[in-house]
């Protein structure tokens, strides 16, 4: 009997540190950034400059008083479907500032895109001006993190379609 209980818990330990190996294996493969992140984050960092320096001349609308101070990830799509993540947060004036490769633990706000969008932002001459007309096209999607902010950010894109819908921009 004290033995069949001790093969009993040994098979429950297996079974447990077997969970453990395998989960453990999945949150690591599912940070894993796909093999083009490197280079796009560095062209990336390359334009922020850029898009610095022309964003207080560009008018985003209503949803750029609502961009001010957040803490962002950017989200990136390739056709395949592999993701890459970097960060960085909008000061007051919507610059960009602490540029990272990888997601924030206190993200307010996501935005998702795809590769192309991405690219043609990377190399535009005004990134600003092409950032904007891919959130008022919908080619940026933004939702909000946390409830509050993904109340806010469901109003804002709900408004964003009506407006798409009526050709208002």
């Amino acid at each position: 009997m004290n033995s069949a209980r001790s093969v009993g818990s040994l098979r429950w330990l297996a079974t447990l540190l077997a969970l453990l190996v395998v989960t453990s294996g999945l949150a690591v493969g599912q940070s894993d950034q796909p093999e083009w992140a490197d280079e796009a984050f560095a062209e990336f960092g390359g334009m922020v400059a850029v898009y610095n320096e022309s964003i207080t001349a560009v008018d985003l609308g209503v949803a750029g008083d609502q961009l001010e101070n957040e803490r962002v990830n950017l989200v990136v799509t390739d056709a395949d479907g592999a993701t890459a993540t970097f960060s960085f947060r909008l000061d007051g004036q919507l610059r960009m500032t602490e540029l990272d490769q990888g997601a924030r633990s206190d993200a307010t706000l996501r935005m998702s895109l795809d590769r192309e969008t991405f690219d043609e932002i990377i190399a535009a001459d005004n990134p600003a001006v092409v950032f904007r007309d891919a959130v008022a096209a919908g080619d940026i999607r933004l939702s909000g993190v946390g409830t509050t902010n993904a109340v806010k950010w469901v109003v804002i894109n709900t408004v964003a379609d009506l407006a798409r819908s009526f050709g208002l921009f």
